[in-house]
């Protein structure tokens, strides 16, 4: 199997595990306000990934050089996106935080192309086509209550994700690494858990969590290990290794897959249109996976 085979069988598995994380993460936050769900999210993946780099020997110090990393990746894509769709999930139904945090491609396609000459061939073209249509159908702004603030707000910081996650994709691929992907990991997550938890004991000392609800440890615990450890290692290495354009154009998987995986977890409606909608983006997916990286 080739090297892009590879990344790509890797893409594959990372929209999975995001694709469920959204309705997984919704039902944790039912029992746990969503700063503090993000903190303790963050503190076992912290504690996992520290533990097994000491019994396996691989922690190393980071250096100077790796400063820009831990500060995109750690800062950005983990600790800032991930407050931001946390809390936005608060407002906004899983299927539809998913769609609205994965725009990426529409802000990481032109940037790639004027600025680092990625080229954008004929299937891509036609897949961001489709899946600009599949995801304007599903975002569908027209249906938006304009004068509810919990939706605006809601929207508004799961727009920023998009926005944040795109900066740091963009750096992880045009940057010079010095280290191993893994090697950077264990640091990046504490760069990106030291201001969630300032935040959490300025904005919410006295937390109430319900930590007997088996729900709650169960979506912690998948949203720790797969969807924050496992999952950042495997975009990062993608991220390294694809074009930035066909990365977050495949990424258009996870609202797809968050879409089916509400639905049948915990009954988020899916209406025709919804259901057109997602023929289109697949139908975009299916035309970026054939195209020529």
């Amino acid at each position: 199997m080739s090297k892009t085979a590879q990344m790509v069988v890797l893409l594959a598995i990372l929209v999975l595990i995001w694709g469920v994380s959204w309705p997984v993460m919704a039902e944790g936050l039912k029992f746990c306000p969503p700063i503090w769900f993000v903190v303790i999210r963050l503190a076992i993946a912290i504690t996992v990934i520290f533990g097994v780099f000491a019994c396996t020997k691989q922690l190393v110090m980071p250096i100077k050089k790796d400063i820009p990393l831990l500060l995109s990746i750690g800062l950005l894509q983990i600790g800032f996106f991930t407050l931001l769709i946390t809390v936005g999930l608060e407002y906004v139904a899983p299927g539809r935080s998913a769609i609205i945090a994965y725009l990426s491609p529409f802000f990481v396609t032109p940037i790639a192309l004027v600025f680092f000459k990625e080229v954008l061939s004929n299937g891509k073209i036609l897949g961001l086509i489709l899946g600009a249509i599949g995801i304007a159908l599903l975002f569908s702004p027209w249906e938006l209550d304009w004068h509810d603030k919990n939706v605006l707000l809601g929207n508004g910081l799961l727009l920023l994700s998009a926005l944040v996650w795109s900066a740091a994709m963009i750096h992880t691929r045009y940057t010079e690494w010095h280290r191993e992907t893994h090697e950077l990991l264990p640091w990046q997550f504490v760069v990106g858990f030291i201001p969630n938890i300032i935040i959490a004991l300025i904005w919410m000392p006295h937390p109430v969590i319900q930590w007997s609800a088996p729900m709650l440890w169960f979506s912690l615990l998948y949203n720790a290990i797969l969807a924050s450890l496992v999952a950042y290692w495997l975009l990062v290495t993608i991220t390294r290794h694809l074009p930035v354009i066909t990365t977050s154009l495949g990424l258009l998987g996870v609202p797809v897959l968050g879409l089916l995986a509400s639905a049948l977890f915990i009954g988020e409606p899916l209406t025709l249109s919804i259901l057109t909608s997602l023929g289109f983006i697949i139908a975009g997916l299916a035309c970026v996976s054939v195209a020529k990286n």
